[in-house]
């Protein structure tokens, strides 16, 4: 799934992605990391909800929320990520990763309007919140 946040674009892997919610609003809440906005309610729990491009740059969440938000499966529990729109479905299968896109995070790239996507292993990126102390 391709998704636009932060003025950039990112693909989800499927079978991470359980559904993308409008028009969710955020409690605040201790947290960990500042990408963290707060907790969401959703699928009849409280998740976190997680700005997606401030826990890619390891910033804190913009003071504007989207409304938008997609609901994985990220380390075995369920993480809400914010993003700006979740716009399409990649139609190319993953393919290896450049050279120059070797993060840990990313597991893949895909073709999207003529651009390569990086396509996010949030287990990886979710990682960050579980241990901040060790953020890049």
């Amino acid at each position: 799934m391709l998704v636009r946040v932060g003025g950039g674009r990112y693909g989800l892997r499927l079978d991470q992605v359980v559904e993308v919610v409008d028009g969710i609003e955020a409690i605040s809440a201790p947290r960990v990391h500042p990408a963290v906005r707060g907790v969401t309610w959703m699928r009849e729990k409280s998740v976190p909800l997680v700005h997606l491009s401030a826990l890619v740059a390891n910033e804190s969440a913009p003071a504007d929320a989207t409304g938008t938000a997609v609901l994985t499966r990220c380390l075995g529990s369920l993480v809400a990520f914010e993003v700006d729109d979740a716009d399409a479905v990649a139609d190319d299968e993953p393919a290896t990763v450049p050279d120059a896109w070797q993060l840990p995070w990313v597991c893949a790239v895909v073709r999207s309007e003529g651009s390569l996507v990086p396509v996010i292993d949030l287990d990886v990126l979710c990682e960050r919140l579980a241990a901040p102390e060790e953020r890049e």
